[in-house]
């Protein structure tokens, strides 16, 4: 059944084998195509399940009139939609409807037998035809509704996605010339004398209004998404819960309007211990979640009884309108996300090892089981608590980037959208049938990982997504977009492909598996107008042919790190020879800062951690680290920005680093590209790597705090200084 499993795979878009980047093919082999149609949903346990899926998946489409959806392009002209008629239908007259987002409605009649013909087969002993009908006009970017119906009243429906030209664009980068900057920085390494061990959204407001006033148009921040409260040392933003709900670690509790209404709140929050906590919070080294949460939601809890007496009830005052519009407006998902963290909160109480849901009673895995229904309805005050939580958020984020606006930024906040998720978090558990729960994703080896990576998180199962109209992805992409005016697509190459690894398998040994790149640019672009949100796509590592130009033809802006814009030679390119179509910065936060990168502590970290599959490896990035040292000297002197002189050695005084910093971030103004991210490590010569990427509790991930209260940094000279130079 070779054949059979082949061909099957093909369908559902895994691809027969990949170039590694040390130029040898891998071959996919059966058992990972196996594993991969399973976690898919496919049955494949024997031949004859693997003949009997094939057939079933070749005939799919063909067994319904209309495709589930289809995405269009607003400059392409009217849609042409593909129907699958059988014979019996193609001489009768068929009504058609199409019911536009915006309420208007469009009526016509058609019969498939006068339509052009472009297929046709056996359908279950039915002859069956493809005809294609286009529709009389271009409807606007939206998600709209086709029907088709019968004379004898059957009808069918199809989700038609119209997609804008292109993502949006602020006035500011429109054309060939202007462009932006901003500063990068990790919300939760933010230290100020009054949040409590943990940056807060109250700091990204303060944030926003400092940088502002430095004439920055930007602030860009880790991912947001909603970790786990109950399990504090879940930490990291790029293996999240949900993507479309907050962390509610960043709410400054004493902003919460109820916590100066609430009497228990501020009696709590007065006494001795409660104080030492959180002294001892804002005087560690490294972020402590797990005193951090325990604190803020034990305050939150006595805020929510204070909100419920004074604002819920037979008649709700007007914040209590507002919390139950919110949850209207966050509808069935929302429920079930902050059912599944009452529930964990419920079954972490009974035991500390039912964290994973899949460690609950059988009864409680799916969130559609009278058992879930059951507990909603009996701790429906505990369930609207988590609601609670995420309307502060919400809220909170909505007023920091009021402040950025105030400020005169074009963008305001930059957010982070992360690539996937844990399989154990509120997303998966509320999405078993769309996502792929026996695979994880990941990255093959590349320079910066030898070994190639597995994240660990749960992807997109690319049939099932389709056959949701996609829906699932656009709540994903428009709810990060939502109080921003730029996102980062993490990993951007998931609208194309994405690498999975199966579970228990080396990192290397996974293989690609394609998505409707088409329809999901066409996502992607009408969420970023929908919202008025710049687009930039992460598009590091391996990147398939015509994919960068792809991004370009639509507005989304490519990532330029100038640690890695290298030509012939290993030689840096000149300013000029970076894409416009880009943002340009140093690194990233799976990077050290320019200091560190200038020391090499990324490389004693993976040295000392054994990161390196062979120890000859630790020695050639050595090598290498000292060859681009002097190539970054010599791509600075020849624009002008150091003495040829100057030294390329490790160790350099507080003097040479600023002068090195002041270089390259003035190379980095140079260059074309339409925005410029500085980070605050790097300007302030501070030697730290945020995230350190193969590891998870060996370094101290998501964890280091700046040095500096964000007051100080705000004020520093040297910060000052750089951003008159950004600003040209």
């Amino acid at each position: 059944m070779t054949d059979a499993l082949n061909r099957l795979a093909a369908l559902a878009g895994i691809e027969e084998g990949w170039w590694d980047f040390f130029g040898e093919y891998r071959v996919v082999p059966p058992e990972t195509k196996t594993t991969f149609l399973a976690a898919m949903g496919f049955a494949v346990g024997s031949d004859a399940e693997i003949e009997a899926s094939l057939r079933d998946f070749e005939l799919r489409s063909w067994r319904r009139w209309l495709e589930p959806v289809q995405v269009a392009w607003e400059n392409d002209g009217p849609p042409e939609l593909t129907l699958s008629i059988p014979d019996p239908l193609e001489h009768q007259d068929m009504d058609w409807r199409l019911e536009e987002e915006g309420g208007a409605v469009h009526h016509g009649q058609l019969r498939p037998f006068y339509l052009n013909m472009t297929d046709e087969r056996d359908v279950d002993g039915t002859w069956s035809r493809r005809h294609q009908f286009r529709l009389p006009g271009t409807p606007m970017p939206g998600i709209h509704r086709f029907v088709l119906r019968a004379q004898d009243g059957r009808e069918t429906a199809l989700s038609l996605i119209v997609a804008p030209a292109k993502a949006y664009l602020p006035d500011a980068i429109r054309g060939d010339q202007g462009r932006m900057w901003g500063f990068a920085t990790q919300l939760y390494a933010l230290r100020t004398e009054r949040n409590w061990g943990v940056g807060d959204f109250s700091d990204l407001a303060e944030l926003g209004q400092g940088a502002g006033a430095l004439g920055a148009q930007a602030v860009g921040v880790n991912p947001l998404h909603a970790l786990f409260p109950n399990v504090p040392d879940r930490f990291s933003p790029y293996s999240p819960s949900g993507r479309q709900f907050l962390n509610v670690v960043y709410i400054d509790v004493e902003a919460v309007p109820d916590f100066k209404e609430s009497r228990e709140a501020k009696r709590l929050f007065a006494s001795p211990g409660f104080q030492a906590r959180i002294a001892a919070a804002q005087n560690a080294r490294l972020v402590d979640y797990g005193n951090v949460l325990a604190l803020k939601l034990t305050l939150l809890d006595a805020c929510w009884r204070s909100f419920q007496s004074a604002h819920l009830g037979e008649e709700p005052s007007e914040r209590g309108q507002a919390f139950r519009a919110f949850q209207a407006k966050g509808g069935a998902a929302a429920e079930r996300f902050a059912t599944f963290e009452a529930l964990q909160e419920h079954f972490l109480k009974a035991d500390q090892t039912k964290g994973y849901w899949r460690f609950w009673p059988a009864d409680y895995h799916d969130p559609a089981s009278p058992a879930v229904a059951a507990f909603r309805e009996k701790y429906r005050e505990r369930v609207e608590f988590y609601w609670y939580l995420q309307w502060l958020a919400d809220g909170q984020l909505a007023a920091a980037q009021k402040a950025c606006q105030d400020a005169g930024m074009a963008v305001g906040i930059y957010r982070d959208l992360g690539v996937g998720i844990g399989d154990d978090g509120a997303e998966a558990w509320g999405n078993q049938d769309l996502l792929c729960l026996g695979v994880s994703v990941g990255a093959p080896p590349d320079p910066l990982n030898l070994a190639g990576q597995d994240w660990g998180l749960v992807p997109f199962n690319p049939v099932r997504l389709r056959e949701e109209a996609y829906g699932p992805l656009l709540a994903v992409l428009e709810a990060n977009m939502a109080h921003a005016g730029a996102m980062r697509l993490d990993h951007a190459m998931l609208l194309q492909r994405l690498y999975w690894v199966p579970r228990g398998v080396k990192a290397d040994q996974g293989a690609y598996v394609r998505y409707p790149v088409n329809d999901l640019f066409g996502l992607v672009a009408l969420a970023s107008v929908r919202h008025r949100c710049l687009v930039i796509g992460e598009d590091m590592g391996t990147v398939p042919d015509g994919f960068r130009e792809r991004m370009e033809s639509r507005d989304i802006l490519g990532y330029r790190l100038m640690v890695f814009e290298k030509k012939h030679g290993n030689l840096y390119k000149a300013p000029g020879e970076i894409t416009r179509a880009a943002l340009a910065s140093l690194g990233t936060h799976d990077l050290p800062s320019l200091s560190g990168w200038w020391q090499g502590i990324d490389l004693d970290s993976r040295e000392k951690l054994a990161l390196y599959p062979d120890p000859a490896m630790s020695v050639g990035e050595r090598e290498g680290r000292v060859k681009d040292r002097v190539a970054m000297v010599a791509a600075l002197a020849d624009a002008g920005l150091l003495p040829a002189d100057f030294p390329a050695e490790p160790k350099l005084t507080d003097d040479q680093m600023a002068q090195l910093t002041k270089a390259v971030y003035g190379y980095l103004a140079r260059t074309p590209a339409k925005l410029l991210m500085a980070q605050f490590e790097d300007i302030l010569g501070l030697s730290i790597q945020m995230n350190l990427p193969g590891t998870t509790i060996e370094h101290p991930n998501w964890r280091i705090r700046y040095p500096a209260a964000l007051e100080e940094m705000l004020a520093d000279d040297r910060i000052k200084s750089q951003a008159k130079l950004l600003a040209g």
